[in-house]
């Protein structure tokens, strides 16, 4: 801390010291009394006094007097609090809680790994050998296997026909078999 914020903490310390002295010192009266003689009085000043009275006598209200206020059902609640949190639901017994808990465990058993959908396109084949090439696209590159091999280490070719090319998803050694429409396939 610099010299200046020493001083203005000092000063802003010293007000307050102050001020606290002050609020102790000074004594607290609801309405301050004036002792006026009676011969000095007049008519309004007794007056006064009496509204006075009845103001302090005001203060203290019938509450039952008042009337209720009614509101529109369809304003709904006004102050009611929003939680969007489920209610939890308590079960006294341990061993009942835990009886659920397992049902619910063997019902919700998770489904069976499945492979993914296919995402080649045929282009056609080649015999040469006594071995059968496949051509096949996928996302825009082309691939070339024969039966047995594999594309990039996810699938094996198992076998092909007119109809269909069969072909192993690694992963989960699951079969897929992938179409062939002669119609389209082949006729460039």
């Amino acid at each position: 801390m610099d010299a200046a914020e020493k001083k203005r903490k000092m000063i802003i310390g010293g007000i307050l010291a102050a001020t606290l002295v002050a609020a102790a010192l000074v004594e607290v009266d609801d309405e301050p009394e004036l002792h006026v003689p009676e011969t000095l009085q007049s008519g309004r000043a007794t007056q006064d006094r009496a509204k006075r009275t009845e103001s302090n006598a005001a203060a203290q209200l019938d509450v039952s007097k008042l009337g209720q206020r009614k509101f529109s059902p369809l304003a709904g609640e006004l102050f009611m609090s929003t939680n969007w949190t489920p209610k939890r639901v308590v079960i006294d017994d341990p061993e009942e809680q835990a009886a659920k808990i397992a049902q619910a465990a063997k019902t919700m058993v998770p489904p069976a790994p499945t492979a993914p959908p296919l995402q080649f396109k045929y282009a056609g084949k080649a015999i040469a050998d006594n071995e059968t090439w496949v051509f096949l696209s996928q996302s825009g590159e082309n691939l070339i296997t024969k039966i047995g091999g594999k594309i990039n280490d996810t699938y094996r070719l198992d076998s092909i026909n007119d109809n269909a090319i069969t072909m192993t998803y690694l992963p989960l050694n699951i079969k897929q078999t992938l179409t062939i429409n002669n119609q389209i396939a082949g006729t460039f």
